[in-house]
């Protein structure tokens, strides 16, 4: 309904510029058209940004390497800022965290009940090793033994644990000063990327 209204106005400038004029032999200038067209490019984005916001979603764009290759840093996305006001997080969840550094985004490892412990970089959850096809290591093993190898670490409630897919480089809840999150933290889900470094489409984040 919002394309059809915005195309119908526009239609309605065009057809009164270069309509005959009832009224008076005078017509309107043509560099009124020119005018127009920004001016429709400025009301697009202020009408759609403003649904945007009002329906809880905002563009992030990540600051960080973390979470490489999933979101590469300076990738531009979409989160829902409201997801988890009404859904609980889920162990694979991508999670945007809001910490004294700002906006990130990490991957949910453990929730509360579970125990998770990393050993030489598998990570067991619940005594189960864990499949992690996203994951990326940069460096070679033992490179940051507190990285590869934590815990066993029992997640209380109220609590959980999480880390980024870039293993070698994330800081994340293997590290006493990041540490485990409260619900309060998590604010948003990341949805679909845009824009981002080789592709002209948007894609899925999961």
């Amino acid at each position: 309904m919002a394309w059809v209204c915005l195309l119908l106005s526009l239609y309605a400038i065009c057809d009164a510029l270069f309509g005959k004029d009832r009224v008076s032999t005078g017509r309107l200038s043509k560099w009124w058209l020119l005018a127009a067209l920004p001016l429709h490019y400025i009301g697009v984005n202020i009408l759609f940004t403003s649904l945007l916001f009002a329906s809880g979603f905002r563009p992030i764009r990540s600051a960080a390497s973390s979470m490489e290759p999933m979101i590469k840093r300076d990738e531009r996305f979409v989160a829902d800022m409201n997801y988890y006001r009404f859904v609980a997080p889920r162990r694979g969840d991508l999670v945007l965290l809001r910490t004294q550094d700002g906006l990130v985004v990490k991957r949910m490892a453990a929730v509360h009940g579970d125990t998770i412990e990393g050993k030489e970089r598998q990570i067991l959850l619940n005594g189960q090793l864990q499949d992690e096809p996203f994951v990326r290591h940069k460096f070679p093993i033992g490179t940051d033994p507190q990285l590869d190898t934590f815990g066993p670490i029992a997640v209380p409630n109220g609590k959980y644990f999480v880390m980024g897919d870039n293993r070698d480089i994330s800081l994340d809840s293997r590290t006493a000063s990041f540490g485990l999150v409260d619900v309060q933290s998590i604010v948003g889900k990341p949805l679909y990327s845009y824009r981002f470094r080789g592709s002209p489409f948007s894609r899925e984040l999961n």
